[in-house]
């Protein structure tokens, strides 16, 4: 009896917490200071349970239960919201965490980073905890989601990513704290745990993690110590999603590949402006995502938006400004593949990236990341979304066909081989919506360091109004689907990545001739320093022509299919800007093997213009109508050259062929 009640206690005080918050929390627990004058922090329930445990043992919980609940205090706790776990820590509280409840969890690595330590993932599952009653004792009765003939899973399934850029740690706390609430509290989450399946990715940039100090985020708010951005490559893993350079790279994509999520956060904090704001955020651009997940998008986004207002959590859009300052107007981040978010959409799945601002204090910061989470999965598992995910998928996506009826949520955006798809984008500014934002004045005075004008916010000025929001992008490129791209044997490195990806190729059984589609790269421009480990390429322009091509037995055929489309035409279509070409898998192509001697390819010139006399008219219109070529001899023979059957086709020719 005393354990019921001291159950029924704590969720009277969960529930006056949940209640008592309109105008924000003003004490001084942990993360619930004041953002600043006339701003307060918003409202975690988590945040409020966990202090409710810790302030008041044995009201919420059993004794056995509180014992265990004290030994799984995070490093964030103990400190006082100063400090983030370490590797070593956090690996070690998720162990003990999933050992304590096998039951409903478990953990598992899924790979290692470069630097040799395993990545881990701690997946919750939602639906054995939902079928506990309210006083935590497990029910063994029939599962929570029970499909009928004809039905889509109501579950929904989440990958959170913490500390891909380990100075930026607040999902590597606050997810630890979110998923003790789920398995402490399970009673507070009946709404939701029947139909969640949650994993969470620890820590994903071991290598950075371990790399700790106090110096490297230089415009930071702490905490007291932290990772570092560069894994042990030194490569940014939010750039290499597409590339795939590192073996940290390899682990999550293998992951997302095969688990399908529905939903995807990455956890981060911000750089650039000063503002009000301590919760930004933005989520994966509709003109990424397949037409069937857009309408999906809108209703989960304007659901969140509902809650984190109801929770009183103001936030704006990722801060992203026109020019220097908010006040000349935001607009939406584009995340290309090489992005976890943007990668993530070409597998069909909708990214979140959380932008805490670096200049809060980094307990702010968390609890602001904790509120975000907490009112994402509980918004991810609402009645009005049961299904709609899993729907959207294999309707609108895995079993799309042209033989079938279209799907109602793609009326003619039919996605697949022949259909039109936009491979790059540009910021359409001539669309825009006026959006509430709480920023600083600013003004400009001498730097002391170099007595230039330099700027400055003023904290004792906020203001409020509205800015401008650019949110819609327009295709500045596109291209028609094949029916299937073939990629030819030598390209190891490329059908190695695809394989990771999930996509199937069909080894072609044996030597064959076809007349397929190929294209020729005719220019493209090179950064002159190196970008995480490549030189890339860009503003690529290519010619597309008909010729018979030998294919080998080993080659391989990838067929375009609705679900395949997005990610193929964003790495196998040249002038995509996240491409494998722009990633520099295909230069051998870029470089001439064989030439000339001009003393002798003289004579072969004069003699094959005498039998191509139309040539020889083109070759004369060039010189009068171009009078630098006309003064350079080299450059008019190797033009000849080229026109002859001795220039190499396959210079320049890009060796991913089109079956139309």
């Amino acid at each position: 009896m005393t354990k019921v009640v001291g159950v029924l206690c704590g969720l009277l005080m969960g529930l006056v917490h949940a209640q008592s918050n309109e105008k924000g929390i003003k004490t001084s627990k942990i993360g619930y200071d004041l953002v600043d004058p006339g701003i307060s922090m918003g409202m975690s329930s988590v945040m409020a349970r966990a202090e409710d445990a810790r302030r008041y043992p044995g009201k919420a919980l059993g004794k056995e239960m509180q014992i265990l609940f004290d030994s799984l205090k995070t490093p964030f706790e103990i400190s006082l919201g100063k400090s983030t776990a370490t590797y070593a820590e956090c690996v070690g509280w998720y162990k003990k965490l999933a050992a304590r409840f096998p039951a409903y969890c478990k953990m598992m690595p899924i790979g290692y980073g470069d630097i040799g330590k395993e990545i881990y993932v701690f997946k919750l599952l939602g639906e054995k905890l939902g079928r506990m009653d309210r006083f935590g004792k497990g029910d063994e009765g029939l599962p929570a989601n029970v499909l009928s003939a004809g039905e889509f899973s109501k579950t929904v399934k989440i990958l959170i990513n913490n500390n891909i850029h380990p100075g930026e740690p607040e999902g590597t706390d606050a997810s630890m704290l979110l998923l003790r609430d789920m398995l402490f509290f399970a009673q507070y989450w009946q709404q939701t745990l029947p139909y969640l399946e949650l994993h969470v990715v620890c820590q994903y940039n071991v290598d950075g993690t371990l790399n700790r100090n106090t110096t490297s985020r230089a415009n930071q708010n702490g905490p007291d110590a932290y990772g570092f951005r560069g894994n042990a490559q030194n490569l940014d893993l939010n750039r290499d999603f597409i590339k795939m350079d590192s073996r940290n790279a390899k682990a999550l994509v293998s992951l997302m590949v095969a688990e399908q999520y529905h939903l995807f956060v990455d956890n981060h904090t911000s750089n650039g402006a000063d503002y009000q704001y301590v919760l930004t955020y933005f989520h994966t651009c509709p003109e990424k995502l397949h037409p069937a997940l857009r309408d999906v998008l809108d209703q989960f986004e304007s659901g969140l938006l509902l809650r984190l207002k109801q929770n009183n959590w103001p936030t704006a859009p990722y801060v992203t400004t026109m020019e220097t300052v908010p006040d000349s107007g935001l607009f939406a981040f584009w995340e290309s593949g090489r992005y976890a978010t943007g990668f993530a959409a070409l597998h069909h799945t909708i990214g979140y990236t959380v932008e805490t601002h670096m200049l809060k204090p980094f307990n702010q910061r968390m609890l602001g990341t904790l509120a975000f989470l907490e009112q994402f999965v509980a918004n991810a598992s609402d009645t009005e979304l049961h299904g709609i995910f899993e729907k959207s998928r294999k309707q609108g996506i895995f079993f799309q066909s042209k033989s079938k009826p279209s799907n109602p949520l793609l009326t003619d955006q039919e996605v697949g081989p022949g259909s039109i798809m936009a491979i790059d984008f540009t910021l359409d500014k001539s669309r825009y919506e006026m959006i509430p934002f709480l920023g600083y004045s600013h003004a400009y005075k001498p730097s002391d360091v170099t007595g230039a004008p330099r700027l400055y916010y003023d904290r004792s000025k906020p203001w409020s109004k509205e800015v401008r929001y650019y949110s819609h992008y327009k295709s500045t490129d596109s291209v028609r689907l094949p029916q299937a791209y073939i990629v030819p044997f030598a390209y190891r490195e490329v059908i190695d990545r695809l394989n990771m990806n999930g996509i199937r190729l069909r080894p072609i059984p044996f030597d064959t001739i076809l007349s397929l589609r190929i294209s020729y790269i005719q220019d493209f421009k090179t950064v002159s320093q190196p970008y995480e480990k490549h030189y890339m390429h860009y503003a690529v322009k290519t010619r597309d022509t008909v010729r018979r091509m030998q294919l080998h037995r080993g080659d391989y055929i990838v067929a375009v299919t609705s679900q395949n489309a997005h990610f193929l035409s964003a790495v196998l279509e040249p002038r995509a800007p996240d491409s494998y070409f722009a990633w520099n898998f295909f230069d051998g192509i870029l470089m001439q093997k064989e030439g000339y001697s001009d003393y002798v390819f003289e004579d072969l010139a004069s003699t094959w213009l005498l039998a191509y006399p139309n040539q020889k008219a083109e070759l004369d219109r060039k010189k009068a109508t171009d009078p630098v070529f006309a003064k350079d001899p080299d450059a008019q023979l190797n033009w000849v050259y080229k026109q002859t059957e001795h220039y190499e086709y396959s210079h320049n020719l890009y060796p991913i062929y089109y079956l139309d």
